[in-house]
């Protein structure tokens, strides 16, 4: 039995405590926030115990694994403090703002040898696999290109606004578009060479972001990210994949939300198993890449087996291409990403 304490019973926590309790071989443990209402109320929920200072959590000697789901600012000091006590650790995307505080929790890990997982969880996302298996087996012959977007009302539902203040988040460029940038890398299978990027609303910086990847053999692949849209925008995210033999059209508004348009006329719409997720609010009904995430770190903790989708180091090299999108978008220049 894999026990689990959660720090952050924000909407984050929420999701993984939800996911957890259709894991028969997971136990909630505890639920820890600063926010004792909210601590209170989802401990609660699932029968656990809460706890108002996550030091306590993290003390307690019978816990198997620590699901951090805090601010981005604060996940390097917790995954430390975790790593110290020897528990295994998953901790929500990106890993940290910077790439020394990514390279101190990977070295902290490593020194405590504990297992360390970042949770870029749209590389478990049903309609993402798709696209990642129909590229690697050329299903569809060679990828011709790719355009990505991620677009969501402003997020004024995070503890004291932190998502708005960008030395807290990184805005919505490293908070919400490092989801396609990190897709990006791990379809392909490598950095771009090169990286243009423009950010559009000068109020909130970086809170709307615009991407040109050049890769080898000069593929070009587009991102938009942003989230500066009204509260009654729905949240959007979709990808539209020319491949020589047909046409991938992902959009998670749409119903069904993936459609391939093959060459030979054939019009093939997949389906895929849903997870539903009850009561925890946001921006989906369906558990989705949440529920594969966990159950897959959950699997590869109890039969001690390598991480392979996504390790602590590709995790690491996402936010380092982020962070050349960033200086892009701040000297308006095209950036070597090699």
């Amino acid at each position: 039995m894999v026990k689990v304490g959660i720090i952050g019973a924000g909407f984050m926590g929420s999701m993984h405590a939800t996911v957890y309790n259709q894991l028969p071989d997971v136990k909630i443990v505890g639920i820890a926030d600063i926010r004792g209402e909210k601590a209170k109320s989802l401990a609660t929920k699932f029968k656990s115990i809460a706890y108002f200072d996550p030091q306590q959590l993290l003390d307690r000697e019978d816990i198997t694994v620590i699901d951090i789901c805090l601010p981005t600012f604060l996940h390097k000091e917790f995954v430390i403090k975790a790593a110290e006590r020897s528990k295994d650790i998953i901790c929500e995307k990106p890993i940290a703002l910077n790439l020394k505080d990514a390279d101190e929790m990977i070295d902290a890990c490593k020194k405590n040898k504990v297992r360390f997982m970042v949770a870029q969880v749209i590389r478990f996302w049903s309609e993402y696999k798709f696209l990642k298996e129909a590229y690697d087996r050329k299903k569809y012959g060679e990828l011709i290109t790719i355009s990505c977007r991620r677009i969501s009302p402003l997020p004024t539902w995070g503890w004291q606004d932190w998502l708005l203040d960008s030395d807290k988040s990184g805005g919505a460029l490293i908070d919400l578009h490092i989801h396609d940038t990190d897709f990006i890398c791990y379809l392909i299978g490598e950095k771009p060479k090169k990286i243009y990027s423009r950010t559009v609303n000068k109020e909130r910086p970086y809170s709307h972001i615009y991407t040109t990847f050049t890769f080898n053999n000069d593929l070009i692949i587009t991102a938009e990210g942003g989230w500066n849209y009204p509260a009654n925008f729905p949240f959007e995210m979709s990808y539209l994949a020319k491949f020589e033999k047909a046409v991938v059209e992902f959009n998670s508004r749409n119903n069904p939300s993936l459609i391939v348009y093959e060459a030979t006329g054939k019009v093939d719409k997949p389906t895929f198993e849903k997870v539903k997720a009850e009561g925890v609010g946001g921006n989906i009904d369906d558990l989705g890449g949440y529920f594969y995430e966990l159950r897959y770190f959950v699997d590869h903790v109890i039969h001690n087996k390598p991480f392979n989708v996504v390790t602590p180091e590709e995790a690491k090299e996402s936010l380092y291409v982020v962070l050349k999108e960033k200086e892009s978008a701040d000297t308006g220049r095209e950036i070597s990403c090699v």
